[in-house]
Order: structure tokens, then sequence, then C-alpha cells
């Protein structure tokens, strides 16, 4: 009979197929054991494959071979579900945890521990009354991590404050184990295996590439091929509180750890000191040591880590509230190693005629045409002598006992404001007003610099007056108001410079003044003729420069804010 044969050769067919199908039903993950296979109709032609096995049935239906020509041609299997919903994981499974630990990266050598080498030189009198000098070595251990190689050498990247050390310290600008007014003399940076690791030949030399305070990040360069970060850069911007962060780093230089946390606050602007950048905050226990340590986001399209920012920061009154450099504002300058232009937060980078006309027209407004402002811990009188005349009259130390100049700057606005036109010098008990051209070329400069800052200041007291008689009713002009007056009072210490200089090139230039016959003399009390009792002109609640140029609680290391009042919980950054 015709029909014998067939059964047979299905049953031989069949049971060879058995064996390969069951294995591919058992590999299948989450998969139980099977029970025992029983043939499958004679109709059918495909194999089921895993994926489909556990597909919906709609699925498994649509996965199923189409018959054309008496060919069977299998769809592509449906791509894996996303593991979360939005851009990055709150939380992951256990077998993906493990995986991100131990498998894609932390085991992998790409994150290197930083040591700082400066040598400061003090210059001191010892107690035979001579001068000596002795030289001093702060050594300092931070993260970096490599993520680019050109040309064989490999770039890295860590934090300003780990690559570079103050070049004089001063109570602004610390460093452990220095005294206050030593000079850097020699600055060093290499990769070494840990804080112990004192075998020179085991380090490698690193030289810096780039340089971003208002960022708090620095690009070193080895000259040799280091193993590569093996993650792709994220989007620091699409955080949001409550995503798991990952940080791999060197806590106290001793070794490499990966630390866990969450994402407190994905926004906050860092107008501390000189920074200009924007943060996110975490609560990941970090010590000193992880600075410069990469920050990680697990996708939750890829499940892959992704850089989302770099460690550079801590609150010193909270151990597991630090903030991160968001990477977004950081990709142009790795591309490029220049560092961007940022507009500048809180005061103005540049000053336009614009401000110079606001400023006339609040002069103009004020009674008595004119403004007292701090200033280097001294007072400054700014008045409006004429509508195209401004005169920056800075006050002797006795003032508000005595009003009297000490020294004046004198705009006019024929020349343009803003450029240095005349200056006042005293001579013989008085202040006699020579132009500019009769300095010498550094006096000139240095007084031209004087006259920007006199401005700068103008403009940043003025603008303060007006959030601070805002603040009562608006909580975002209070905040703005405390930040504002903070940048003013660090302002300090160039202002007291500077001001320093001019008085040295008063007195030089005070005797040739004295015997001008070409230029007008004005008794002390002429360019501010209206006296008025102490502090009057400023606002309740203006800056007073005389206090230290530190927020309350804040310490003396480089620290960012996040636009609290000086009152608020401290941040410091730390190697």
């Amino acid at each position: 009979m015709r029909g014998e044969p067939l059964p047979a050769i299905l049953q031989s067919v069949i049971a060879s197929a058995l064996p390969a199908l069951a294995a591919l039903l058992l590999a299948a993950p989450g998969v139980p054991d099977a029970p025992p296979a029983t043939p499958p109709p004679a109709a059918s032609n495909s194999a089921t494959s895993p994926s489909a096995a556990h597909a919906p049935a709609k699925s498994r239906a649509a996965g199923k071979g189409t018959r054309s020509q008496g060919k069977s041609t299998p769809l592509a299997a449906p791509a894996p579900a996303p593991l979360c919903t939005g851009d990055y994981a709150d939380a992951l499974p256990p077998e993906i945890a493990a995986r991100a630990a131990d498998e894609e990266g932390a085991k992998s050598p790409f994150v290197f521990a930083v040591r700082s080498i400066a040598t400061y030189e003090h210059v001191y009198y010892g107690r035979d009354g001579k001068l000596h000098k002795q030289y001093l070595r702060a050594v300092a251990h931070g993260t970096g991590f490599a993520w680019k190689v050109i040309n064989g050498e490999t770039y890295l990247v860590t934090n300003e404050h780990v690559a570079s050390r103050p070049d004089v310290t001063d109570d602004d600008h610390t460093v452990e184990g220095i005294p206050s007014g030593s000079k850097k003399v020699r600055e060093q940076l290499k990769i070494v295996k840990d804080e112990s690791d004192d075998y020179e030949p085991g380090h490698i030399a690193l030289t810096k590439v780039l340089s971003d305070p208002a960022a708090d990040i620095a690009v070193l360069k080895a000259k040799k091929v280091l193993p590569l970060m093996p993650f792709r850069f994220g989007r620091s911007s699409a955080l949001r509180a409550g995503n798991l962060v990952q940080v791999r780093g060197f806590p106290l230089g001793v070794f490499t750890a990966l630390s866990g946390g969450k994402v407190v606050n994905p926004y906050a602007q860092d107008s501390d000191k000189a920074w200009n950048h924007v943060d996110f905050v975490i609560d990941a226990l970090l010590s000193s040591g992880n600075s410069g340590s990469p920050v990680f986001a697990i996708s939750c399209h890829t499940g892959e880590p992704e850089l989302v920012g770099v460690f550079h920061a801590g609150y010193t009154d909270a151990a597991a509230l630090n903030v991160v450099v968001g990477i977004d504002q950081l990709k142009e300058e790795f591309e490029t190693f220049r560092v961007p232009k940022r507009e500048p937060v809180g005061l103005r980078a540049e000053l336009t005629a614009a401000d110079r006309d606001r400023m006339v027209q609040a002069l103009f407004a004020e009674p008595s045409r004119s403004l007292t402002i701090p200033f280097a811990s001294r007072a400054v009188r700014v008045q409006l002598v004429d509508p195209e005349t401004l005169r920056f009259s800075i006050l002797t130390e006795e003032y508000p006992l005595l009003v009297q100049e000490a020294m004046a700057v004198i705009d006019h606005s024929r020349a343009g404001l803003g450029i240095l036109d005349q200056v006042g010098l005293p001579a013989n008990d008085q202040i006699v007003d020579l132009p500019a051209s009769a300095l010498d070329e550094d006096a000139r400069e240095h007084f031209e610099r004087l006259q920007d800052l006199l401005w700068r200041q103008l403009v940043a007291v003025v603008e303060y007056r007006q959030l601070a008689a805002k603040a009562h009713s608006s909580a975002e002009a209070f905040s703005s108001a405390q930040e504002l007056a903070t940048r003013i009072k660090r302002r300090v210490g160039d202002q007291k410079d500077l001001l320093g200089l001019c008085a040295y090139d008063a007195d030089q230039a005070g005797v040739p003044a004295a015997k001008a016959t070409t230029v007008g003399t004005a008794a002390s009390g002429d360019a501010i003729a209206i006296p008025t009792a102490p502090g009057a002109g400023a606002s309740a609640g203006a800056p007073d420069t005389g206090e230290s140029a530190h927020s309350a609680g804040r310490t003396t290391s480089p620290v960012p804010a996040t636009g609290t009042t000086a009152n608020a919980a401290a941040h410091s950054s730390e190697h």
C-alpha cells in the first residue's frame, strides 16, 4: 500500500528532531523544565522558537512562517521589551544589577587613582630676624577615568581641584599643611595604584590638557594606551528624582569601589565661588578620593550604564548628599578640548552701554545724585556730577567719621562711559584731577582695571538693592539677593589687591600732580559736597564687605552652592 511508508519516514524525522527541539526549549531564559514532548501534527512544518514559545498567543501566531511558492520564510523575533519606562531606571532586577556590577566595567581598569603633588615655597622670618625659605609638599589623591585614545595617548577626566592646587595660599585658597602666603613652585600629576603606592617606576605621568575651573573639570593626558570606559555618554538632562546611579572611584585613595545611590535633585545651579555650571544631587555614600569619579545611570532602553556626570563635591554636614557635574554641559569641551563660553551667573561677565545707562538713571533718581557702595572693605561714593560725568570717589579709611576722598576715578561720557578719562590723586592735602594720559603705562593699566571693577560693583550693588526690595514678597527674589550678596563679598580680595596697587601708584604720582597747572584742583570735600550720615545711600541688608568671603559654615576648599542662603548646610569638594 502506498500510504504505509509515510508514517515510518515521519517517525524517523521527528525522532531525530526532538533532542534539538528539547534543548532549545530548555535553554530559553525563565522556562521551567519542559514535559516530555509529543510529536507535532503532521501538517505543521515550523518549529517554535524559544522567544515565540513564551510570547502571547497573538505574537506566537504572528511568528509562524508563511508559505510562498512552497517555501517557509520565518519572521524576525520581536525586540526585547524595555527595562523600564522613561529614560533611566529607578531599580534593577537582580540579574541585571549583578551583570552591571561584575561584567560590564566594574572589573575593567578604566578608573584610576590620580595623585597630585604640589611643592610650595614658604618665606618667613626666623628667630634670628633673618629671612628664611621653606619648601613644603602637599600630596592628595582623587579619581580619573579614561575615555579616549588619540595617536597612542590616553585622555582622562578628573576634577579641576584634583588636577590644580592654588598658586598662592590664603584664607580663601587653603591647602592642608601649607601656611597661608605660600607660593606654588612645582606640581606633578601621576596615576598610581593607590595612596600607598611609592614604587616610582610603576607610576604613569600625566599632563594637563584642559582646565575648566567654572565646571571643576580637567582633562589629563597619559603618553600610553590605557583601558577606556566601555559605556556611552548619556543625558544628564533626562535624569529625574529617584533614578538609580552608580559611582565608580577610589574612596580615600585606597581601593576601587562601586557605590550606589539615587538622584535626590536632578537640577541645581552651581554658582559658588567662581563656579558656573549645573549639578545634580545624589545620595550615594562617597568620601575623599572620589572626586572626579564617573557617575552612571542605567538606560531603560538598553539596560546598559550611561555616563551622566562627574562627582565633584559633597555637603560637609551630610555624608550622603553629594553633587555631580552634569555631563550635558561637558560634551563640547570633551570633543574640542576647549572651554566653552558660558552665560555668567549672578554677576555680569561683560558690562554693556545699556548697563551703564541704567546706572546713570539710578543715580539721577537719587535726591543727592549719588550712591555709596562697599568696595574692598572701604566705601566709594559714586556721584553724577553732571549728565555726562560720573565720579567714583574712594573714601579714606576714616569714613564714616570723616567724609574725605583718598583718590578718584572720573568717567566722562564724551569718550564713552567705561573709558578711563581722569584720575583724582592726592597731593598736598588736595585731590588733583589728572588726565589718564599723565599716568605711566603700569599705573594707567591699574586704574583702568580699577575703573572696570568699580563699574561692576556699582551694577551688582544696584541689582542687589532692587532684589532686596522685593525679597519680602518673593522667595525667588530673596534667594537671588542672597546669592548675589555672597558673590559680591567674594570680590573683596581682588578689590583689596588692586586698590593697594593704585594707592601705591597714587603716592608715586602725587608729587608731580601737585605741580600740574593744566588741570583743575579740587579740595577733598568738593567731589562729595553733600555730607551724609553713616551708611546713607545703602539699603538695609546691603552686603558688608568687611565680612569674610566665606559663607557661614562653609569650608575654605572650593565648594559648590545650591542657591541656598548662607545659613544652609555647607558642602565641600574633596579629593
